[in-house]
């Protein structure tokens, strides 16, 4: 086994997971306001884009980059959608309430595939994640000459260790729940809301960077 290897992807995976975009936001919002559970099923939802993305770039490099070059308007829907949904984390905000004639049934239930769709969309929308697969599949894997069984050794540790890093973010983010006060949660969701419509605005102002 490649030591050199495991590092690599290791240490690829702990940067990646250390960019700070929409998804850790939400993620931090909803392990707060909704628990462990939820923000989880939006990570792998949001796991679930990075492979897709990745499977794309690493066969569709060139062509990709062209595309998204090419046309543009890929990246204001993409900011748009995520300025959308900043608004409406602030206007939904809610308090935790006390439990009255609630179904202790339908608690327990998560939407699972609504989260999931949440995180595929939330990670879909913005070009740069696709971006960095890009980048990634063309200095890191083809530039290093990775090839084979190695190539997805190296993404399993790429991927693995960023989803180990997002379970640890929502882990401590959920403990913070019991130290806050409902009014505290509800101006998390305000916080929050406000710096995805920030991200949205800015990647309108940004160029997708050439591989």
């Amino acid at each position: 086994m490649d030591f050199q290897l495991i590092k690599s992807g290791v240490l690829l995976g702990l940067f990646l997971s250390m960019l700070i975009g929409p998804v850790f936001f939400v993620l931090l919002e909803t392990s707060i306001r909704r628990g462990m559970r939820d923000a989880i099923f939006i990570d792998i939802g949001v796991l679930l884009a990075d492979v897709l993305y990745l499977f794309l770039a690493y066969f569709s490099a060139e062509r990709i980059m062209i595309w998204l070059e090419t046309y543009e308007f890929l990246k204001y829907t993409g900011a748009g959608i995520i300025i959308v949904y900043g608004i409406y984390t602030i206007i939904s905000k809610k308090t935790p309430q006390v439990a009255q004639n609630i179904d202790i049934k339908q608690l327990k239930k998560p939407n699972v595939f609504g989260l999931i769709s949440k995180g595929i969309a939330l990670n879909a929308m913005n070009p740069a994640v696709l971006a960095y697969w890009l980048f990634v599949c063309t200095y890191q894997v083809k530039g290093q000459d990775i090839e084979g069984i190695s190539v997805v050794f190296f993404f399993v540790l790429c991927l693995g260790t960023m989803f180990l890093i997002d379970l640890l973010k929502i882990y401590f983010a959920s403990k913070l729940k019991k130290k806050l006060t409902p009014k505290n949660i509800a101006a998390v969701s305000v916080a929050v809301g406000s710096i995805l419509i920030f991200i949205g605005i800015a990647m309108c102002f940004q160029d997708i960077p050439s591989i």
